[in-house]
């Protein structure tokens, strides 16, 4: 491979092992080194950090993730090291909570994160159907009929990997 191919690199160069905190927190359990556009920053062990709560691509409240539905949520690192987070879309899940279509990535992620991780979000039959669960709001354990897949990954793969 040409040493140009990796100029404006962001990936993560190690691994953050994202584990889910006690209610709408996330644990990064090791220190870890990432890239943004090819420039080098770190983020040491964090224990029961807040979610965000707001999408860094609109800057918007997260949407409701109800009933029969399912989601992934890009996480990442800006420069800072403080955590963001972006939405993908919400899709349909079968009567067996099965993803009828997977969901995609989202279609931008800022170019001031790196991201790191992603949650596949799925809310069964009996899931809240009103309000749905929420990123940075909702329990992420716990919670009566969600369920949650959460990846640690260098640089985000073509799509979310669901079973």
């Amino acid at each position: 491979m040409e040493a140009t191919a990796l100029r404006g690199l962001t990936a993560q160069l190690g691994n953050a092992t994202l584990v889910a905190g006690t209610t709408t927190t996330l644990s990064l359990s090791v220190a870890t080194a990432f890239a943004i556009s090819g420039k080098v920053y770190s983020k040491a062990i964090a224990s029961n950090q807040a979610t965000p709560t707001t999408d860094a691509n609109t800057g918007a409240a997260f949407l409701g993730v109800k009933a029969n539905k399912g989601c992934v949520f890009v996480l990442g690192l800006d420069a800072s090291g403080n955590t963001v987070a972006v939405q993908g879309e919400i899709t349909d899940l079968d009567a067996s909570g099965n993803f009828v279509i997977a969901p995609e990535f989202p279609a931008t992620i800022p170019a001031t994160m790196c991201p790191i991780g992603y949650y596949i979000i799925k809310a069964g039959a009996t899931a809240d159907a009103t309000t749905g669960w929420i990123l940075g709001t909702s329990n992420v354990a716990s919670v009566t009929g969600i369920t949650y897949t959460l990846v640690n990954i260098a640089t985000l793969p073509t799509r979310p990997q669901i079973a």
